[in-house]
């Protein structure tokens, strides 16, 4: 069965009454019969930031857990808005459409409202500041045929691209819920995607966001601007010792400040279940 009608069972399965505890996770082949316990108590980090939405945490391991804050809504597709940056630069890479993680891209000279898109980039910075021209014109050059092909190979949410190659990622028919969002990440961590290791490789470095003596932190945010209600995303996992830990939120972004919210509920629950940092 197709990952994604696994999720919409799930989904639908979550919502009937009295099962609230955990559920049967179908929806990665990596990890069958995987259990979804649900975490109500991480509500308070919502609440303190004034959001509503959901949070999975994946602990990785011999024997994977899946919690989950709201496993109706971590079962529930939405557009990936820019987290869609990850398989977009592992499908750029592979291709050849970029050669590297230091290509550079020169300012095409139009003033934008985010200051840090006006200037040259490189690939990797380019992801970081999440520069959406750039990453628009990348998904032209890769074109439509072989990014449909790529984003069905990868088993990527519903897969469903539409035909608008430069935005349906942003106010497309694509949806990922974030129960697939961190088995995705799962794969990607372990070399599991249908991308040479090489490849992988480069885009798990360009994602990181914080690294100590402790261990590192790989990320990407998400925004859905372009749509109402806009939805923010926080995708990405933590790596200490042997251990790795995936997350993946959305929240519902309605005010300026929803837009911090996001890393600042991650970051209170990771702190809380002594992940990070």
């Amino acid at each position: 069965m197709p990952r994604f009608l696994c999720f919409a069972l799930l989904s639908c399965c979550l919502a009937l009454p009295g099962l609230t505890a955990s559920a049967a996770w179908a929806g990665s082949a990596a990890l069958p019969g995987v259990a979804v316990t649900e975490r109500p108590d991480w509500g308070r980090h919502f609440a303190a930031a004034g959001v509503t939405g959901a949070l999975v945490l994946l602990t990785d391991g011999d024997a994977p857990t899946v919690q989950a804050y709201d496993p109706a809504r971590a079962a529930t597709g939405f557009l990936p808005a820019s987290t869609f940056k990850i398989p977009n630069s592992l499908i750029a890479l592979e291709t050849g459409v970029v050669a590297g993680p230091d290509t550079v891209f020169a300012w095409d000279g139009v003033k934008r409202s985010i200051a840090d898109w006006n200037a040259d980039l490189t690939f990797t910075q380019a992801l970081r500041v999440s520069c959406v021209p750039i990453y628009q014109e990348i998904a032209r050059r890769i074109g439509q045929q072989r990014m449909q092909w790529w984003v069905r190979e990868m088993d990527y949410g519903n897969t469903d691209i539409g035909d608008a190659i430069d935005t349906f990622w942003l106010e497309g028919r694509l949806r990922i819920s974030a129960l697939e969002q961190a088995a995705f990440l799962r794969r990607l961590a372990h070399d599991q995607l249908p991308f040479s290791k090489k490849t992988m490789a480069e885009v798990r470095e360009m994602l990181v966001e914080e690294r100590t003596e402790a261990g590192v932190l790989r990320a990407k945010t998400g925004l859905t601007a372009r749509v109402s209600p806009n939805v923010g995303w926080w995708v990405g996992w933590v790596e200490k010792g042997d251990g790795r830990w995936f997350f993946a939120l959305n929240v519902d972004s309605l005010r300026p400040e929803d837009i911090p919210a996001r890393k600042a509920v991650v970051k209170a629950v990771l702190a809380a279940e002594g992940v990070w940092p």
